[in-house]
């Protein structure tokens, strides 16, 4: 059952105020909102300049002055931008004078990226400097940012080239992002491309696959050509090539399946006679007594019983069946290791089954299984040669799944 609370109808604060309150003080005390807030704005942006967040400063009272460009309180935020862009400069020029006087590659990542972060700071208050009275120094960081980019690219590339040399594919990988980084900061580096071909050339597994059929079960050969043609789609991965041709150049690793069984069972026709019976209805007739009088219910309405009538049939069945298995082995090796694994087992099944069947007697005393099977027809036979095409493909679908899981 529902339950209801009841309640009474409460007005908003601002109703409530606009009835109670005079207009004065509800002025007066929205004006001390605004007061506190942009006070505490204030506070906020001078906490974090006292704790060294300089660039924090500089992005948020260059958007409150980019959204506000009459804010109230626009000399203060102009003093806090001004300091705050001067000590975040400062701090930024100590950083490169002591950067820049150590001989270390490894300094170069961080020299471009603070040149990088000077030349976006100024780009973000330099439009507030042309509307608003903002004392700021600019400064062309155009030639040091692009001899920075370089050396950052160069010592990347370096870098890069010395984990190439080691001739090992974790390393290759690892080169690879660095090249891409270049790729991404110095688009037109010399010889960027082919490097990056080199890595992923290098970084890339080479595996060999390959179907052999061992089975006693003598084949013609056009049937054995498609047992052992495989092309799976969509296989290759960015660090994973399968090789289904030899020849391919140096495999790192092969994988090898062995159909070593293939056997049939005969054909197989059984029949079977089965005796259906149901009970039906035929009508009805009106209920009477023992008197012969007829039977009437409440509303003095004549009552009515159905008539049941039993109906018969005879179904005699079909069954055809036929079972085919194709069992094979994987067996893998990595030849950088000398190591081979296996086997793997994988075994199909193939099974062609068909039911029909005829009946004599009473249509409606079959089930609908029965019907179904009354409407079948006998179907050919499949042929050893069909049944192996057949096992084949399901097979080679179930080594491709083993493939993927390996990965």
């Amino acid at each position: 059952m529902a339950t209801y609370k009841s309640s009474k109808y409460i007005l908003p604060y601002s109703s409530l105020a606009q009835r109670f309150l005079p207009k004065t003080l509800i002025i007066v005390m929205g004006t001390l909102f605004l007061v506190l807030g942009s006070c505490n704005s204030i506070k906020r942006n001078e906490k974090q300049l006292a704790q060294g967040n300089y660039d924090r400063v500089v992005n948020s009272v260059s958007d409150q002055l980019k959204n506000k460009p009459d804010h109230k309180d626009k000399k203060q935020l102009i003093a806090l931008l001004e300091k705050a862009y001067k000590l975040a400069v400062k701090e930024d020029m100590r950083q490169l004078d002591r950067l820049q006087t150590e001989p270390n590659g490894a300094n170069s990542s961080n020299i471009y990226w603070i040149y990088k972060g000077l030349d976006q700071r100024q780009d973000r208050i330099r439009p507030l400097t042309e509307v608003m009275p903002i004392s700021a120094q600019f400064q062309d960081y155009s030639m040091p940012l692009r001899k920075a980019k370089n050396a950052y690219a160069r010592f990347l590339y370096n870098q890069a080239q010395g984990m190439l040399a080691l001739n090992d594919k974790g390393k290759a990988r690892e080169a690879h992002k660095l090249l891409a980084e270049i790729k991404k900061l110095q688009p037109e580096f010399s010889g960027i491309d082919n490097a990056l071909a080199q890595a992923r050339d290098q970084g890339t597994e080479h595996i060999g696959v390959k179907i052999k059929y061992e089975a006693s079960a003598v084949l013609p050969g056009p049937l054995l050509k498609e047992i052992q043609w495989y092309r799976p789609n969509n296989m290759d991965e960015f660090w994973l090539n399968y090789h289904f041709e030899p020849g391919n150049g140096p495999l790192d690793q092969s994988v090898q399946l062995n159909i070593n069984k293939l056997s049939f069972g005969p054909d197989q026709l059984t029949h079977e006679t089965l005796t259906r019976e149901k009970s039906i209805e035929d009508g009805w007739e009106y209920a009477v007594d023992r008197y012969g009088n007829v039977v009437r219910d409440s509303l003095d309405q004549p009552i009515k019983v159905p008539i049941i009538k039993i109906v018969r049939a005879t179904l005699m069945r079909s069954h055809q069946h036929k079972e085919g298995i194709m069992q094979a082995k994987i067996w893998t090796q990595n030849h950088k290791l000398g190591t081979k694994q296996g086997p793997f087992p994988l075994n199909e099944l193939l099974v062609f089954d068909n039911y029909y069947g005829r009946f004599e007697g009473d249509r409606e005393a079959l089930l609908p299984e029965d019907i179904e099977m009354v409407n079948n027809r006998p179907l050919p036979f499949p042929t050893d040669s069909q049944m192996t095409s057949d096992l084949a493909n399901q097979l080679k679908s179930s080594f491709t799944r083993w493939l993927k899981q390996q990965e």
